[in-house]
């Protein structure tokens, strides 16, 4: 019985032994990538690069291996965006291998990444998709048909670092979402990914977002990168408090985490350029050693006034790496070259900037550069505003859009190119979806400029619904009827607004004399093209009330007065004149 019960022990511990040793190199491969995937998302592309080749040289004919030296390939560079050099030779190696492993479910995420960089269909990049998580579903067990959440999250990890304009981002939001459901206990970077690929579909989604980043918090506490992740998105949103709340909770778990450095750099370079010095050495200290972060230095020297030594150093940078390489180099050109007064050197970067680049890697203070040297130069209006035009479509903040909206509407005023002005104007007012005064008089103000006659008293007249004691609606409204008066002649709708207009400023005579005497000049005209004479005198009555014994109005309801004395003696006619009247105009 004893021996019985020891070699079952025996067997136990075997078993447990067996069980143990498998979970290990199950777990090992996994751990040690782990490692790897770490110094991506802190950025450290170039020790990714090295780490995920050492751990192929292993283990090279590993797909997930394989999948991840891929990924580290794709990410050398300097601005989020694979250059076709690292594209193609990703794309070799995932090739290779799967000539030799065949249709590895690892293999295909790894070329769905490619095929969508490269433009390929995306039902066709989602049908090998399919074909991935199918061969990977569980077989047996509790969650046996269930996807494979190891084969998802690279899905997720491959949208989400796809470009915005690039690929089904919905399409893996559902594919994560249907993942985290099937399971009990969920990998944290399932709602990593989730979270990014909201981010992907637009500023609105900021908080579905915050809220996957959280659940990935929930379930790994001790991981910096999804603090790190919604720190970001205050960034973007300009909110201080809990910006530095996330980026805190971040450097609490890894003082090392040079990304969060970086956005803490970026952020006080507007407001307090010694604190952004401080992170900015803090962020060269713990990021892979790179002279090209020579660039860095470089823009804390604008941002400090000292152009000519931030020049200085962009331009030595410019010899070691191409605008392509890192094209904020070129926009960093052009704001020195524009501090220092050469706009013809800002021009040229610029344009290269703007020429090489998403809208989505474009900033607001660049356009706001690009609208300031460009503008200088005749002709580059409509290509401004057609650049804009990209901007507001791309960008999903309502307050970016309103701030490239306003950009636009400012520089055609300067250009005098009002019709324009105009449109750009009231899209602005749409979005902004406030009409208070400024909106008011500044629509109808534009519209008299443009002499659209239609246009600005339709405003002048809401403006005066509104506003009833504010005189400038009344003004506008005689300025947009002046428009259709082609004759140089007052006429009724004319007649009508300077009619209402006076009604108003009848409240104060005082105040408005010489606007009162100017209103009764011109329905005295209106009058005599009317041939109304008795009116006319009226009118003039009204300026003698105003300018008592003024001899050129008395002189005026003089001549009135006879033609009016003809009329009476005319058969049938108490309003008729002879037919050499002629207008009764002032001076």
């Amino acid at each position: 019985m004893k021996k019985t019960q020891v070699m079952k022990k025996l067997v136990v511990l075997f078993m447990g032994i067996v069980v143990v040793v498998t979970s290990l190199r199950a777990q090992a491969p996994v751990s040690t990538l782990a490692e790897g995937v770490k110094l991506l998302n802190y950025e450290k592309n170039k020790s990714a690069l090295a780490f995920f080749k050492e751990a192929l040289d292993k283990n090279p004919t590993d797909g997930e291996t394989i999948f991840w030296y891929g990924q580290a390939l794709l990410a050398q560079n300097y601005n989020g965006i694979p250059s076709s050099e690292s594209i193609q030779k990703a794309k070799e190696v995932y090739q290779k291998a799967l000539q030799a492993k065949g249709n590895d479910p690892w293999l295909l995420v790894a070329m769905s990444h490619i095929q969508s960089l490269e433009g390929v269909d995306q039902n066709a990049v989602k049908q090998n998709l399919e074909v991935a998580i199918t061969s990977t579903l569980t077989t047996k067990g509790k969650y046996k048909g269930k996807p494979s959440q190891e084969i998802v999250n690279a899905i997720g990890r491959v949208y989400a670092e796809l470009p915005i304009s690039v690929g089904d981002h919905r399409y893996a939001i559902e594919k994560l979402k249907e993942t985290i459901s099937s399971y009990d206990v969920v990998n944290p970077n399932l709602y990593i990914n989730l979270g990014i690929n909201y981010l992907k579909l637009g500023g609105e989604n900021g908080g579905e977002a915050v809220s996957a980043f959280q659940e990935a918090i929930s379930r790994d506490p001790k991981n910096a990168y999804p603090y790190y992740r919604i720190g970001k998105i205050y960034q973007t949103q300009n909110n201080k408090e809990p910006l530095e709340e996330n980026f805190k909770k971040a450097l609490e778990i890894d003082p090392a985490f040079a990304p969060v450095y970086f956005s803490l750099f970026l952020y006080y370079s507007i407001y307090d350029t010694e604190i952004a010095k401080k992170n900015l050495d803090l962020f060269l200290q713990y990021a892979d050693k790179d002279p090209v972060y020579d660039f860095y230095n470089a823009d804390y020297l604008f941002r400090v006034g000292q152009y000519e030594a931030s020049l200085a150093k962009a331009k030595a940078l410019q010899e070691k790496v191409t605008l392509l390489e890192l094209p904020r180099l070129a926009i960093l050109l052009a704001y020195n070259y524009d501090r220092i007064g050469d706009s013809i050197q800002a021009k040229t970067y610029i344009e290269q900037f703007l020429n090489n680049n998403p809208v989505d890697k474009i900033l607001n203070a660049d356009y706001e550069l690009a609208v300031k040297v460009l503008s200088k130069f005749s002709g580059n209006q409509i290509a401004l505003t057609a650049l804009l035009e990209k901007a507001i479509a791309a960008d999903p903040l309502k307050d970016n859009k309103l701030k490239y909206y306003k950009l636009g509407v400012d520089m055609l005023e300067k250009s005098n190119m009002y019709v324009d002005e105009l449109k750009w104007y009231m899209n602005y007012s749409a979005l902004r979806g406030l009409k208070d005064e400024l909106y008011y008089y500044k629509t109808a103000s534009i519209a008299v400029n443009a002499k659209d006659a239609t246009t600005a008293m339709s405003i002048a007249k809401d403006y005066i619904a509104a506003f009833p004691d504010k005189p400038q609606g009344y003004t506008l409204l005689v300025k947009g009827a002046r428009l259709l008066d082609t004759a140089n002649q007052v006429g009724q709708v004319q007649f009508d607004a300077i009619t209402l207009q006076t009604q108003f400023l009848l409240k104060d005579v005082v105040k408005n004399k010489q606007s009162l005497i100017n209103n009764y000049y011109a329905m005295m005209g209106y009058y005599n093209e009317m041939k109304d004479f008795g009116n006319a005198i009226a009118m003039c009555d009204k300026v003698l009330e105003l300018l008592p014994a003024d001899a050129q109005t008395m002189k005026i309801k003089e001549s009135l007065s006879k033609n009016w004395e003809i009329i009476k003696k005319m058969p049938g006619g108490s309003q008729k004149t002879t037919a050499d009247s002629t207008p009764v105009k002032k001076g």
